[in-house]
C-alpha cells in the first residue's frame, strides 16, 4: 500500500510515471453530480462516466438525500470528494467506498454553501456562502471533519459564488455576483491579499492559468456592446488587461456563463447559453482573438471544461466535444448503452485511478495547466 501511494503521489507531482503505468491501468473517468442547483436532468447522485470507453455510464452513486448540487471538487492525495447541496449542506464521501464520510449543515448565521474547493493535500475546504447571500464571508472547513475553522470576510455585499483553489494552494480566487471586483485569498493566513477589477457589471463564472497569475471572467460585457466574451485581470497587480468579446454581436444582450481554458491555454471557450452556443478564442496571441462558435443542443446553465489531456470538451449539457476537430463525439446519459436521457450538470470533474486508488482528479472549473507549480495537481 506504501508503494501505491508514493506512486501516486509522483503522479500528482508531475505526470506519468513509467513505473507506475507498468503496475496497472490507469481508469479515466468523469463524476458528475445531479441533481444540479441550477437545473439540469438526472437522478439523485453520482453518474461516472469511462473517458476511454466512449464516456459510457459505468456506475451510478445514488445519493437520495442529495439536495440541488451547488459544487463539487476531490482530492487525490486523501480518496475523497466533496459535494455542497441544498444551499447550506457539505458532505464527504470515500472514492474508494463511495460512502459518505460526513455531512454537515451550516447554520443560517454561517451563510450557506455554493461552489466549493480543496487545497491539494486535501485539508481544507473553502466554501462560498452563495449567490443567493447576504453573507460576505467564506467558511474555511476541515476537510477531514466538515468543522469550521474560519470565517474569510471578503465580498461587502455577500453574493460570494465561484471559487477556484490555485493548483499550489496557496491562494483562493473568489468571485460574487453582487461585486465588481475579484477577491484573492493567501491560504496561508485565510486572509484577503488581492482585489482585481473592476469590470463590466458583476462577476459570473471564471478561471485561472495553471500558474495562478492570470483570471478570465465572464461578466456584463452585453451592457457595453461587447457581444458574448469575457475579461482577463492580472492577480498580481489587480488590474484588467483585457476585455475581449464579439463586437459584431452587440445587439445580443444576454450574459455569457460558463467560460474554460484548455489545458494548454491555446483557446478560451466561452457559453452563450442563450444562444446555445460555443465560442472559442484563440489565447496564444494577447488580446485574445475569436476563432470559431460551436452549436449546442440545449439551452441549460451553461459550464465548459476539458480533459486533462485536452483531447475532450465537456459541457453542461452532457455534450462530449473533440476539443481539437472541435466536433460532437458523446452525450452523457443514464444508461449504459447511451441510449438513455440526457444526463445535464454543470457540477463534475475528472478523476483517474490506478487500482482503487486515485492518482489524479480535476477542476469542476476548465482551468490551465501551463505553469502549474510542483506540488500541484498534474
Amino acid at each position: 500500500m506504501r508503494l501505491r501511494k508514493l506512486l501516486a503521489l509522483l503522479a500528482i507531482l508531475g505526470g506519468c510515471c513509467p513505473l507506475a503505468a507498468a503496475e496497472e491501468t490507469v481508469k479515466r473517468q468523469v463524476y458528475v453530480t445531479s441533481r444540479d442547483g441550477a437545473g439540469g436532468h438526472g437522478e439523485k447522485g453520482i453518474y461516472v462516466y469511462d473517458i476511454d470507453n466512449d464516456h459510457k455510464l459505468v456506475r451510478f452513486i445514488a445519493l437520495p438525500k442529495l439536495e440541488g448540487t451547488r459544487g463539487a471538487c476531490a482530492c487525490a492525495a486523501t480518496d475523497k470528494m466533496w459535494i455542497s447541496h441544498g444551499n447550506e449542506k457539505v458532505l464527504c464521501l470515500d472514492l474508494k467506498t463511495d460512502k459518505i464520510v460526513w455531512e454537515v449543515q451550516y447554520a443560517k448565521e454561517e451563510g450557506g454553501a455554493d461552489r466549493i474547493g480543496v487545497t491539494p493535500d486535501g485539508r481544507k475546504l473553502y466554501v462560498p456562502s452563495g449567490w443567493w447571500s447576504g453573507d460576505n464571508h467564506v467558511k474555511v472547513v476541515d476537510a477531514e471533519t466538515g468543522e469550521l475553522l474560519k470565517k474569510i470576510k471578503v465580498a461587502p455585499n455577500g453574493g460570494l459564488h465561484n471559487l477556484i483553489v490555485t493548483h499550489d494552494g496557496q491562494r483562493v480566487v473568489v468571485g460574487s455576483t453582487r461585486e465588481d471586483m475579484l477577491s484573492v485569498i493567501d491560504t496561508k493566513t485565510d486572509e484577503v491579499m488581492q482585489r482585481v477589477g473592476p469590470i463590466i457589471g458583476v462577476i459570473q463564472p471564471l478561471t485561472i492559468n495553471g500558474a495562478g497569475t492570470t483570471a478570465y471572467i465572464n461578466t456584463h460585457l452585453y451592457r457595453e456592446g461587447h457581444g458574448p466574451g469575457f475579461e482577463i485581470g492580472d492577480i498580481a497587480s489587480g488590474k484588467i488587461l483585457h476585455v475581449v468579446g464579439r463586437p459584431d454581436l452587440a445587439e445580443r444582450t444576454s450574459r455569457c456563463h460558463g467560460i474554460g481554458l484548455t489545458p494548454d491555454e491555446s483557446e478560451v471557450w466561452v457559453v452563450d447559453q442563450g444562444y446555445k452556443e460555443l465560442h472559442i478564442f484563440d489565447n496564444t496571441v494577447s488580446p485574445p482573438k475569436f476563432k470559431q462558435v460551436i452549436p449546442m443542443a440545449a439551452k441549460t446553465h451553461g459550464w465548459i471544461c476539458f480533459s486533462r489531456d485536452g483531447r475532450y470538451a465537456w459541457c453542461d449539457t452532457g455534450e462530449v466535444f473533440d476539443a481539437a476537430a472541435k466536433k460532437l463525439v458523446a452525450q452523457w446519459t443514464d444508461q449504459p448503452d447511451g441510449k438513455g436521457d440526457p444526463v445535464m450538470s454543470s457540477k463534475f470533474f475528472e478523476v483517474h485511478f490506478r487500482g482503487d486508488d486515485a492518482v489524479f482528479v480535476g477542476q469542476q472549473m476548465g482551468v490551465g495547466y501551463v505553469g502549474a507549480a510542483e506540488g500541484s495537481s498534474p
